[in-house]
């Protein structure tokens, strides 16, 4: 039996819409590396890095990606593809500033386009090591994370009766930068407890989280974590994670 002309021209447009999104071009991120003040910070260095691919399963392609920021804290990445992504920035002197982030997880791309401007900026602002004791662990446990990552969790793990907010955040932060979300998210958690205004450490939350694939958890500390800044280029990345996150659960029902 012949299909009916409107038929096969639906036919034709639907196979045209899923020719379009095989080919859609792997994504272009921009972002900037400022202070608190929003100076910005230049030669800061710049790490992408893919954990899991379209709809949190495996990732094929090119997982890791480093650039520096300008003399304006500017810097690009070509090449993000679809899934749950862990940015980290360094700069000497101040603590590794990392989030992770879902990226269009439920949109297919080809291996080889490129091009695509994501229409957010990732913000972030690392914070000054205190010139404090603990000031020293947290730079030490840096250091460790280039020269000898296994040292960071034991280092990591003895967390002082005293320490506040702002050391617990450090610690998750420099803990997530050597994959060990486990720990981060206990860190971030009572990091929190002291300070349940932390922008940061809700934030943290969010990207452990979401590096265990714990999705429910991660949509509520992201949602926090942006009721917590009133930074619009923040709310803005943040948002574009909520809604990522939305369509994963829609996708699941």
């Amino acid at each position: 039996m012949c299909k009916s002309v409107p038929a096969v021209i639906a036919l034709a447009l639907w196979c045209m819409l899923g020719s379009i999104l095989v080919a859609q071009p792997v994504s272009r991120l921009k972002g900037r590396v400022v202070t608190e003040k929003g100076e910005p910070i230049k030669n800061a260095d710049v790490r992408a890095e893919a954990f899991f691919g379209y709809a949190a399963g495996a990732f094929g392609g090119q997982r890791i990606f480093t650039t520096t920021t300008n003399d304006k804290g500017e810097w690009t990445v070509i090449g993000v593809k679809s899934g749950i992504w862990l940015f980290t920035v360094s700069s000497p002197g101040r603590i590794p500033e990392t989030v992770a982030l879902p990226i269009q997880m439920l949109v297919t791309v080809s291996s080889g386009a490129s091009g695509l401007l994501l229409p957010w900026q990732l913000i972030l602002k690392p914070a000054l090591v205190p010139d404090t004791t603990y000031g020293n662990v947290l730079a030490t446990a840096d250091q460790a994370a280039h020269d000898t990552p296994g040292r960071v969790t034991s280092m990591m793990s003895a967390v002082p009766d005293d320490a506040d907010g702002d050391w617990l955040g450090g610690a998750g932060r420099i803990v997530l930068t050597v994959g060990e979300p486990g720990l981060a998210i206990q860190l971030f958690k009572r990091a929190l407890e002291r300070d349940p205004s932390s922008y940061r450490a809700a934030l943290g939350i969010a990207s452990a989280a979401l590096l265990l694939r714990d999705f429910d958890t991660a949509s509520r500390a992201f949602a926090a974590a942006r009721d917590r800044t009133h930074d619009k280029d923040e709310q803005k990345f943040i948002s574009a994670a909520l809604d990522d996150l939305r369509n994963v659960k829609v996708s699941n029902k």
